[in-house]
């Protein structure tokens, strides 16, 4: 590991005495040409010799085509909701390893990194394991079954097959139901491309992680496919936090006169060790330390799905079939407790888990324009069939005091089997009206259906079923000002259902939990300014939730109520300025408002309190500079506010700025990228908790250079 660290830091130097010898005289000597690779010319110099021109790309962001807001394709500016999309190019450059090194750039969105690709996702609602409040799609498919956990979703996408990723906030339950208070995510998948392709990469990092892939892309008259295969070993930087991911994406796309049929197949398969979290004085101490070594995790998932389009001059007919078999088992670090009674005594206790995972979902989606009023109609129905069977057995560990680390376990009896199948339906309509050129008005529902039946293979007396139907509107309005300057008003309903765990088969298990619910007012701006150099979006939301599901004591055991009343009420906003061609300065800003305002089980009560891991303020700022127009650097710092761990806000925690520095070369065929993520080799932790009265740490990864090289065939 020093070794490593003395090679970044001498990786740096080098780029620094480089970038001094080169200076660049004029303008046009920016092209890239053979042998000038290591011209990186300094950010000064070119701010000196260049003349300011517009940035091209700003001016066309309002009328970019986004089709989650209303699941249809429409331009961004059309859409009463704030959204923020990471195209092609964006993706292309970060190439993220964790799903956070992305999403952290979006104002607004909680995202934790637990190492590997595994990490916990909320927008604007700050989340817990096992809070959804934010839905994550794959091409407009929710990527986990109705109802479930919002942790480890971007586990099970192929990260090398995405084409862009949207972003919707706010409620988001009048088109796609339960858990989408905070928002929704959705990943586009790539499409064929039009000519044949072919593109070989592999990357070499910290920890001996490596990444490598092979893709493959072509049309012809008569069908066009997209192949993406991928291999992940990656070791980690952390003691026991080993990753290795096979992931293969195939779609295939064959048109029939005036419709268009979709063939598309994800497989997974992960084997995944996931190291503990700390305490104050472990995380102090050594950071890279986990004195877990027995966790682990596997999943094997194949995901079929098949979509028909039917396309009329001012009307579509879509529908899709979407099936999902994953298999996984598990020993979690969590829920470990040390036992002080019966045969055991002296061993700590956790659990071994499997899961047997199918769902099936059915979505018919119609939509027609008509001419008066300029109006659109969009309905359909979604629909989910799943079954979860769910086993788990006692293990106990015995622990080295010394070393302190668990070092061996035993198995025990199997203490809980269960099998749960829900059944949901859900239709849903959107009505748009335009009733002069720059005013548009917007107006749907949904209706939510859904069903869980349990079975407790161990006791049948605790069989049971759950109903909950739930209508959820939304009203929103867009006014242009001018071409370039929009604005929107909005009113949305959301809910969450509670989870199985918190109905069926946790320790504080409630079968009379009612849905969570939600309402959002929202204002927002969206504007190209100064000659579209200056692109400036920002938003305003008040939200309340009600009948939030809290613990009714502060005991492992103490049953979950509908006690809470939380408000979350922000301010957000992102800008782009590009005062010449090489250079574009990029923020994300968001300040949020998270607080209690009824929290009243008998005890304990934190009205007033602030809600733990939200912090008020969050800064994302990246300065990029194109000394070439092959050649990119991207210097990315991160600043968050103080947060607390705990709902009794007794635990504070002050994250350091964070920089991050990417280098990106392309010429031709070839390309190549360097990254240097934690640029000043902070120590900090990514997720801050409370356990049995005092503060847990999960740690950041310090320094880490990744460099990687691709080539592609064709065009």
């Amino acid at each position: 590991m020093r070794q490593f660290a003395t090679f970044s830091n001498s990786f740096i130097t080098a780029i620094e005495s480089i970038s001094k010898s080169h200076n660049v005289a004029h303008a046009n000597q920016t092209k890239c040409k053979k042998g000038e690779f290591v011209k990186l010319v300094p950010i000064l110099a070119v701010l000196a010799t260049v003349s300011p021109v517009a940035a091209s790309d700003i001016s066309q962001e309002l009328d970019q085509v986004v089709v989650t807001a209303s699941r249809v394709e429409e331009k961004l500016k059309e859409a009463p909701v704030t959204i923020n999309v990471l195209d092609k190019t964006e993706v292309e450059k970060i190439k993220y390893r964790n799903p956070s090194d992305i999403l952290t750039r979006i104002p607004g969105i909680y995202s934790h990194d637990f190492g590997g690709d595994s990490e916990i996702t909320s927008i604007r609602v700050a989340t817990h394991f096992t809070n959804p409040y934010t839905i994550v799609l794959l091409d407009g498919i929710p990527v986990s079954n109705y109802g479930s956990g919002s942790s480890g979703q971007f586990a099970e996408i192929n990260s090398d097959n995405i084409s862009r990723v949207e972003v919707i906030k706010g409620p988001a339950s009048a088109l796609y139901g339960s858990n989408a208070i905070g928002g929704v995510i959705n990943i586009i998948s790539k499409d064929p491309s039009a000519k044949p392709q072919l593109k070989v990469w592999s990357e070499y990092g910290r920890g001996e992680a490596w990444r490598s892939g092979i893709s493959g892309s072509g049309s012809g008259e008569k069908a066009s496919f997209n192949i993406d295969l991928n291999y992940i070993d990656n070791e980690g930087w952390r003691d026991n936090n080993n990753l290795e991911k096979k992931s293969a994406s195939i779609k295939l796309q064959v048109p029939i006169s005036e419709s268009l049929m979709t063939f598309k197949v994800d497989y997974l398969k992960k084997d995944n060790q996931s190291p503990s979290t700390l305490t104050k004085s472990e995380f102090e101490g050594n950071w890279q330390h986990s004195y877990h070594d027995l966790s682990m995790s596997k999943t094997d998932k194949i995901a079929p799905t098949i979509s028909y389009s039917y396309f009329l001059e001012q009307a579509e007919f879509k529908t899709t079939l979407s099936l999902k078999d994953i298999d996984s088992e598990s020993r979690p670090t969590y829920g470990i407790r040390l036992l002080t009674f019966g045969a055991n005594t002296g061993k700590y206790q956790g659990r071994y888990n499997q899961n047997d995972d199918k769902a099936a979902n059915l979505q018919f989606l119609y939509s027609r324009e008509f001419t008066a009023l300029a109006s659109k109609i969009v309905t359909g129905l979604d629909t989910e069939r799943s079954s979860v069977d769910f086993v788990s057995y006692d293990i106990y560990y015995t622990k080295d005091a010394a070393l302190n680390k668990y070092t061996s376990f035993t198995t025990g009896s199997k203490n809980s089997s269960d099998d749960i199948t829900t059944t949901m339906y859900a239709p849903f309509l959107q009505i748009q009206v335009t009733p002069i050129d720059t005013l548009k008005f917007t107006a749907g529902g949904r209706y939510d259906s859904v069903k869980y039946d349990f079975e407790d293979m161990l006791n049948n007396s605790n069989n049971g079923e759950k109903e909950f139907d739930q209508f959820s509107p939304k009203l929103g309005l867009t006014y242009d000002f001018t071409a370039r300057l929009n604005s929107y008003l909005s009113y949305s309903k959301g809910f969450v259902v509670p989870t199985t765990s918190q109905l069926f088969t946790s320790t504080g298990a409630n079968a009379n939990l009612t849905p969570e619910k939600a309402d959002n007012y929202e204002f927002g701006i969206r504007s190209a300014l100064f000659q579209n150099k200056l692109g400036l979006d920002f938003a305003i939301y008040s939200m309340e939730i009600t009948d939030k599901i809290v613990s009714s004591g502060s005991g492992w055991s103490d049953p979950y109520i509908n006690a809470g009343k939380t408000s979350q009420r922000g301010f957000e906003a992102s800008a782009v300025y590009a005062p010449i061609d090489m250079v574009k300065l990029t923020m994300a800003y968001s300040y949020a408002r998270n607080k209690y305002d009824n929290y009243s089980p008998a005890s304990p009560q934190y009205n007033g309190n602030t809600v733990p891991r939200s912090p008020k303020h969050h800064l994302n700022i990246r300065l990029a500079v194109l000394p070439m127009d092959c050649l990119e650097f991207e210097l990315e710092m991160d600043e968050i506010s103080t947060q607390y761990h705990d709902d009794a806000n007794l635990f504070e925690y002050s994250r350091p700025t964070l920089f991050n520095l990417r280098a990106t070369y392309n010429r031709e065929q070839w390309s190549a990228w360097t990254h240097l993520k934690n640029l000043t080799n902070q120590t900090y932790a990514t997720y801050v908790s409370e356990s049995s009265g005092a503060p847990t740490f999960y740690s950041g990864a310090p320094l880490s250079l990744f460099a990687g090289i691709s080539y592609k065939w064709g065009e």
